[in-house]
Protein backbone atom coordinates (compact mmCIF):
# COMPACT_ATOMS: atom_id res chain seq x y z
CA UNK A 1 0.00 0.00 0.00
CA UNK A 2 1.53 3.43 -1.12
CA UNK A 3 -0.50 5.79 1.41
CA UNK A 4 -1.56 7.61 -1.37
CA UNK A 5 -3.60 9.82 1.35
CA UNK A 6 -0.30 10.59 2.83
CA UNK A 7 1.28 11.60 -0.44
CA UNK A 8 -1.45 13.76 -1.26
CA UNK A 9 -1.64 15.60 2.32
CA UNK A 10 2.56 16.52 1.84
CA UNK A 11 1.83 17.54 -1.82
CA UNK A 12 -0.88 19.83 -1.20
CA UNK A 13 1.04 21.26 2.00
CA UNK A 14 4.35 21.35 -0.12
CA UNK A 15 2.12 23.56 -2.87
CA UNK A 16 0.80 25.86 -0.33
CA UNK A 17 4.33 26.28 1.19
CA UNK A 18 6.02 26.88 -1.80
CA UNK A 19 3.27 29.82 -2.52
CA UNK A 20 3.47 30.65 1.16
CA UNK A 21 7.68 31.05 0.97
CA UNK A 22 7.09 33.21 -2.33
CA UNK A 23 4.65 35.45 -0.81
CA UNK A 24 6.88 35.96 2.51
CA UNK A 25 9.74 37.16 -0.14
CA UNK A 26 7.57 39.12 -2.16
CA UNK A 27 5.48 40.73 1.17
CA UNK A 28 7.76 43.96 1.39
CA UNK A 29 7.35 44.92 -2.40
CA UNK A 30 3.70 46.38 -1.92
CA UNK A 31 3.22 47.66 -5.47
CA UNK A 32 4.16 44.09 -6.46
CA UNK A 33 0.81 42.81 -4.80
CA UNK A 34 -1.36 43.70 -8.22
CA UNK A 35 0.84 42.15 -10.35
CA UNK A 36 1.07 38.90 -8.37
CA UNK A 37 -2.58 38.21 -8.11
CA UNK A 38 -2.94 39.25 -12.08
CA UNK A 39 -0.42 36.13 -11.98
CA UNK A 40 -1.84 33.53 -10.08
CA UNK A 41 -4.99 34.41 -11.86
CA UNK A 42 -3.14 33.70 -15.20
CA UNK A 43 -1.58 30.72 -14.15
CA UNK A 44 -5.14 28.96 -12.05
CA UNK A 45 -6.83 29.71 -15.12
CA UNK A 46 -4.23 27.76 -17.18
CA UNK A 47 -4.08 24.97 -14.86
CA UNK A 48 -7.90 24.70 -15.26
CA UNK A 49 -7.95 25.03 -18.95
CA UNK A 50 -4.83 22.92 -20.48
CA UNK A 51 -4.60 20.60 -17.33
CA UNK A 52 -7.68 19.64 -14.98
CA UNK A 53 -10.87 20.54 -17.49
CA UNK A 54 -9.70 18.05 -20.60
CA UNK A 55 -9.05 15.51 -17.54
CA UNK A 56 -12.02 15.61 -16.36
CA UNK A 57 -14.01 15.69 -20.08
CA UNK A 58 -11.83 12.70 -20.91
CA UNK A 59 -12.83 10.74 -17.80
CA UNK A 60 -16.81 11.80 -18.09
CA UNK A 61 -18.76 14.08 -20.93
CA UNK A 62 -19.61 17.35 -21.52
CA UNK A 63 -23.01 16.85 -19.62
CA UNK A 64 -21.05 15.78 -16.70
CA UNK A 65 -18.33 18.38 -16.22
CA UNK A 66 -20.84 21.08 -17.21
CA UNK A 67 -23.65 19.59 -13.86
CA UNK A 68 -20.59 18.87 -11.46
CA UNK A 69 -18.96 22.97 -12.24
CA UNK A 70 -22.40 24.00 -11.88
CA UNK A 71 -22.64 22.45 -8.62
CA UNK A 72 -19.15 24.25 -7.41
CA UNK A 73 -20.11 27.77 -8.76
CA UNK A 74 -23.19 27.32 -6.43
CA UNK A 75 -20.84 26.17 -3.49
CA UNK A 76 -19.25 29.26 -3.78
CA UNK A 77 -21.88 31.14 -4.04
CA UNK A 78 -23.58 30.06 -0.73
CA UNK A 79 -20.43 30.31 1.27
CA UNK A 80 -19.69 34.00 -0.85
CA UNK A 81 -23.17 34.75 0.92
CA UNK A 82 -22.53 33.66 3.92
CA UNK A 83 -19.50 36.28 4.74
CA UNK A 84 -20.34 38.61 2.74
CA UNK A 85 -23.62 39.21 4.43
CA UNK A 86 -22.48 38.45 8.20
CA UNK A 87 -21.99 42.22 9.68
CA UNK A 88 -19.36 41.29 12.18
CA UNK A 89 -17.20 39.76 8.93
CA UNK A 90 -17.93 42.43 5.98
CA UNK A 91 -17.58 45.52 7.66
CA UNK A 92 -14.09 46.87 9.39
CA UNK A 93 -10.40 47.68 8.95
CA UNK A 94 -8.66 46.94 5.89
CA UNK A 95 -6.41 44.80 8.60
CA UNK A 96 -10.20 42.92 9.04
CA UNK A 97 -10.77 42.89 5.10
CA UNK A 98 -7.89 41.36 4.33
CA UNK A 99 -8.07 38.56 7.31
CA UNK A 100 -11.38 37.81 5.92
CA UNK A 101 -10.59 37.16 2.63
CA UNK A 102 -7.61 34.95 3.63
CA UNK A 103 -10.17 33.07 5.73
CA UNK A 104 -12.55 33.10 2.96
CA UNK A 105 -9.96 31.70 0.14
CA UNK A 106 -8.80 29.16 2.98
CA UNK A 107 -12.91 27.75 3.42
CA UNK A 108 -12.82 27.48 -0.31
CA UNK A 109 -9.26 25.95 -0.95
CA UNK A 110 -10.31 23.37 1.98
CA UNK A 111 -13.25 22.23 0.65
CA UNK A 112 -12.30 21.89 -3.35
CA UNK A 113 -9.32 20.01 -1.70
CA UNK A 114 -11.41 17.04 -0.72
CA UNK A 115 -13.08 15.75 -3.59
CA UNK A 116 -9.65 16.17 -5.05
CA UNK A 117 -8.33 13.55 -2.42
CA UNK A 118 -11.54 11.47 -3.42
CA UNK A 119 -10.46 11.16 -6.84
CA UNK A 120 -6.36 10.38 -5.85
CA UNK A 121 -7.69 7.67 -3.85
CA UNK A 122 -9.65 5.98 -6.04
CA UNK A 123 -6.75 6.54 -8.87
CA UNK A 124 -4.04 5.51 -6.81
CA UNK A 125 -2.61 2.83 -9.23
CA UNK A 126 -3.75 4.56 -12.06
CA UNK A 127 -1.50 6.84 -14.57
CA UNK A 128 -4.27 9.54 -14.42
CA UNK A 129 -3.39 9.35 -10.56
CA UNK A 130 0.48 10.79 -11.26
CA UNK A 131 -0.97 13.63 -13.65
CA UNK A 132 -3.42 14.89 -10.77
CA UNK A 133 -0.68 14.83 -8.05
CA UNK A 134 1.54 17.01 -10.10
CA UNK A 135 -1.48 19.25 -11.03
CA UNK A 136 -2.13 19.24 -7.44
CA UNK A 137 1.24 20.46 -6.49
CA UNK A 138 1.30 23.17 -9.37
CA UNK A 139 -2.26 24.82 -8.66
CA UNK A 140 -1.75 24.80 -4.63
CA UNK A 141 1.68 26.67 -5.49
CA UNK A 142 -0.41 30.16 -7.17
CA UNK A 143 -3.12 29.10 -4.64
CA UNK A 144 -0.26 29.54 -1.63
CA UNK A 145 0.48 32.62 -2.84
CA UNK A 146 -2.96 34.15 -2.87
CA UNK A 147 -3.79 32.67 0.58
CA UNK A 148 -0.84 34.04 2.54
CA UNK A 149 -0.59 37.78 0.84
CA UNK A 150 -3.71 38.89 2.46
CA UNK A 151 -3.07 37.13 5.48
CA UNK A 152 0.81 38.40 5.85
CA UNK A 153 -0.96 42.18 5.13
CA UNK A 154 -3.63 41.45 8.13
CA UNK A 155 0.05 40.27 10.19
CA UNK A 156 -1.02 37.01 11.36
CA UNK A 157 1.85 35.06 13.10
CA UNK A 158 4.01 32.83 11.35
CA UNK A 159 2.91 29.75 13.64
CA UNK A 160 -0.97 30.31 12.42
CA UNK A 161 0.31 30.31 9.16
CA UNK A 162 1.70 26.67 9.19
CA UNK A 163 -0.89 25.51 11.34
CA UNK A 164 -3.22 26.61 8.59
CA UNK A 165 -1.58 25.52 5.69
CA UNK A 166 -1.76 21.79 7.53
CA UNK A 167 -5.45 22.20 8.09
CA UNK A 168 -5.71 23.41 4.31
CA UNK A 169 -4.04 19.89 3.38
CA UNK A 170 -6.16 17.69 5.58
CA UNK A 171 -9.25 17.48 3.61
CA UNK A 172 -7.17 16.12 0.85
CA UNK A 173 -5.80 13.28 3.07
CA UNK A 174 -9.45 12.97 4.54
CA UNK A 175 -10.64 12.36 0.62
CA UNK A 176 -7.97 10.00 -0.79
CA UNK A 177 -8.22 7.50 2.43
CA UNK A 178 -11.95 7.47 1.90
CA UNK A 179 -11.43 6.92 -1.78
CA UNK A 180 -8.49 4.09 -1.23
CA UNK A 181 -10.63 2.26 1.11
CA UNK A 182 -13.68 2.60 -1.18
CA UNK A 183 -11.78 1.79 -4.12
CA UNK A 184 -14.97 2.81 -6.96
CA UNK A 185 -14.35 2.45 -10.45
CA UNK A 186 -16.85 4.99 -11.61
CA UNK A 187 -15.13 7.61 -14.41
CA UNK A 188 -18.02 9.43 -14.32
CA UNK A 189 -17.74 10.20 -10.60
CA UNK A 190 -14.14 10.77 -10.78
CA UNK A 191 -15.23 13.46 -13.65
CA UNK A 192 -18.24 14.81 -11.46
CA UNK A 193 -15.80 15.48 -8.73
CA UNK A 194 -13.16 16.77 -10.76
CA UNK A 195 -15.71 19.25 -12.42
CA UNK A 196 -16.98 20.78 -8.82
CA UNK A 197 -13.52 21.11 -7.88
CA UNK A 198 -13.10 23.09 -10.79
CA UNK A 199 -16.30 25.07 -10.28
CA UNK A 200 -14.76 26.37 -7.11
CA UNK A 201 -11.25 27.35 -7.74
CA UNK A 202 -12.41 29.08 -10.97
CA UNK A 203 -15.15 31.16 -9.30
CA UNK A 204 -12.35 32.15 -6.38
CA UNK A 205 -10.31 33.08 -9.36
CA UNK A 206 -12.58 35.53 -11.15
CA UNK A 207 -14.38 36.98 -7.91
CA UNK A 208 -11.81 37.55 -5.67
CA UNK A 209 -8.26 36.99 -7.01
CA UNK A 210 -8.83 38.99 -10.34
CA UNK A 211 -10.79 41.68 -8.45
CA UNK A 212 -8.15 42.28 -5.71
CA UNK A 213 -5.25 42.41 -8.24
CA UNK A 214 -7.54 44.95 -10.25
CA UNK A 215 -8.20 47.11 -6.95
CA UNK A 216 -4.02 47.14 -6.33
CA UNK A 217 -3.39 48.08 -9.89
CA UNK A 218 -5.73 49.03 -13.45
CA UNK A 219 -8.33 46.50 -15.29
CA UNK A 220 -5.94 46.90 -18.55
CA UNK A 221 -2.67 46.06 -16.64
CA UNK A 222 -4.23 43.07 -14.27
CA UNK A 223 -5.57 41.28 -17.17
CA UNK A 224 -2.59 41.96 -19.43
CA UNK A 225 -0.36 39.81 -17.06
CA UNK A 226 -3.19 37.31 -16.21
CA UNK A 227 -3.53 36.17 -20.08
CA UNK A 228 0.44 36.38 -20.65
CA UNK A 229 0.76 34.01 -17.64
CA UNK A 230 -2.45 32.09 -18.69
CA UNK A 231 -0.48 31.90 -22.66
CA UNK A 232 3.05 30.74 -21.07
CA UNK A 233 1.46 28.08 -18.26
CA UNK A 234 -0.61 26.79 -21.13
CA UNK A 235 2.24 26.64 -23.36
CA UNK A 236 4.40 24.67 -20.81
CA UNK A 237 1.79 22.30 -20.16
CA UNK A 238 1.23 21.60 -23.97
CA UNK A 239 4.89 20.92 -24.71
CA UNK A 240 5.64 19.04 -21.80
Amino acid sequence: MTHIWFIGFLSTFAGIGVGGVIATLINGFKRSIGTIYAVCTGLILGLLSFEIVPEAIQLGNWVVFALGFLVGVIIFELIHMGFHKNPVISKGSRKQHNLRIGLFLALIISIHNFPVGVVLGTSEHSQFSLALLQALILHNIPEGMILFMPLFMARIRFYLLFLLSIIIAVPVAIGAFIGEMIGMQNQLLWAFLISLTVGTIYMVTIKEILPESIRQSSNIYSLLVALIAFCLVGAYLISS
